[in-house]
């Protein structure tokens, strides 16, 4: 299942060049909003752009391998297996993960701490579209229809344990997603809601500081005042976040010269990177990194239509929604539109298990993009 035969003009090169641009800015902008704090803390102003560079090129070699060398049939061959190693992997960070910030979502694997919930995106997003692929006719009895449903609930419970109720809610929208372009009955997409909606208020009433952050965004919902006038850990990334945004106006203080990362943000180059993105470029500029997202969907939308089975084009459509709504997420949170959630901005943020993962993703469809290219080429 192994494609050695690499032919460079069979894909979609643009996509791809687009997004190493992408990583190539987040490694400019991992810098210019750590080097200040990573000095302060480690001595060393290059300790966070360094780890990103590493990162990325791993990254990059799982993009060309996804990319070039796999064809997209060994993991709908292998679904059932990637999924149950996945819950495993989910299970083992339970019971031997390594706890950092108040959550356990790491394994430590020797030279770097190792996410699998960053798999578990992948791996539902492979079981739900074998499975939808096999099952035309899932959403003909409720019993076929909870089996993708049951197995997403498995896969986001360990995950929301470790607790990350950020990837587990971004998991459950694309699942959902899929599961509503498939066909399912209207009174099961109100089911499924109203059982995700429950598991994510379970979710928030279970920790004190979900709900501090839940009832200040609230009350902040018809007046942001609220929100900047609140005092708090919980809420304070977002406040300064806000800040930061507005006082970077149309065009920016330029690059290098923002001041929200010298120790008002304590975490700047990770969820909150767009902080200082906003800060540094301005309104104009920083507005580039949704055109991106939303070029992305596009292309991903078509690399989906033009895929050659139905499993190809749920894959395809899941890896582009994954994509596109962690960044929306992570861009909410920074101008204060939802509560915070810890989720990095795709390519940009650091995160070595995310950025791998993403890169990976986008191996995929950069894959995919060949059966659209032959349409194009062909003139149809």
């Amino acid at each position: 299942m192994l494609n050695f035969k690499f032919d460079p003009k069979k894909y979609d090169y643009n996509l791809m060049l687009l997004i190493l641009a992408a990583v190539l800015f987040g490694a400019y902008m991992v810098f210019s909003s750590s080097a200040i704090m990573a000095d302060l803390r480690w001595a060393s102003p290059y300790k966070f752009f360094v780890k990103y560079l590493i990162f990325s090129i791993i990254g990059f070699g799982g993009m060309c391998l996804t990319a070039f060398l796999i064809n997209y049939k060994l993991y709908q061959k292998y679904a059932k297996y990637i999924y149950i190693l996945t819950f495993v992997l989910l299970l083992a960070v339970l019971i031997f993960g390594m706890a950092k910030g108040g959550s356990k979502r790491w394994i430590n694997i020797g030279f770097i701490p190792f996410q699998p919930s960053e798999i578990a995106k992948i791996a539902v997003i492979i079981f739900i579209s074998d499975y939808l692929a096999r099952r035309k006719d899932f959403y003909e009895k409720w019993q076929t229809t909870l089996v993708p449903v049951a197995m997403l609930f498995v896969m986001i419970i360990p995950i929301a344990i470790s607790p990350d109720l950020g990837t587990s809610t971004l998991i459950f929208a694309v699942s959902f997603s899929l599961l509503f372009c498939a066909g399912i009955k209207l009174r099961w997409i109100l089911g499924l809601l109203a059982a995700g909606l429950s598991f994510i208020t379970i979710e928030i009433i279970r920790k004190p500081y979900r709900m501090t952050r839940y009832r200040v965004y609230l009350d902040s919902v018809f007046n942001i005042d609220k929100l900047l006038v609140s005092t708090g850990r919980e809420v304070e990334q977002v406040k300064q976040s806000i800040q930061a945004l507005g006082s970077g106006g149309l065009f920016g203080k330029g690059l290098g010269n923002g001041e929200i990362k010298r120790a008002y943000l304590s975490e700047p180059h990770t969820d909150f990177i767009f902080a200082i993105i906003g800060e540094e470029l301005g309104f104009v500029r920083s507005s580039l990194v949704l055109v991106f997202f939303l070029f992305l969907l596009y292309k991903g939308m078509q690399i989906s239509k033009n895929a050659p089975d139905d499993f190809s084009r749920f894959l395809a459509l899941g890896i582009t929604l994954t994509i596109v709504y962690q960044a929306l997420i992570n861009l909410s949170v920074a101008v204060g539109n939802i509560p915070a959630k810890g989720i990095t901005l795709p390519f940009i943020s650091s995160g070595g298990s995310s950025l791998i993962a993403t890169m990976t993703m986008a191996g995929i469809l950069i894959n995919l993009s060949q059966y659209e290219m032959k349409k194009v080429k062909s003139g149809k």
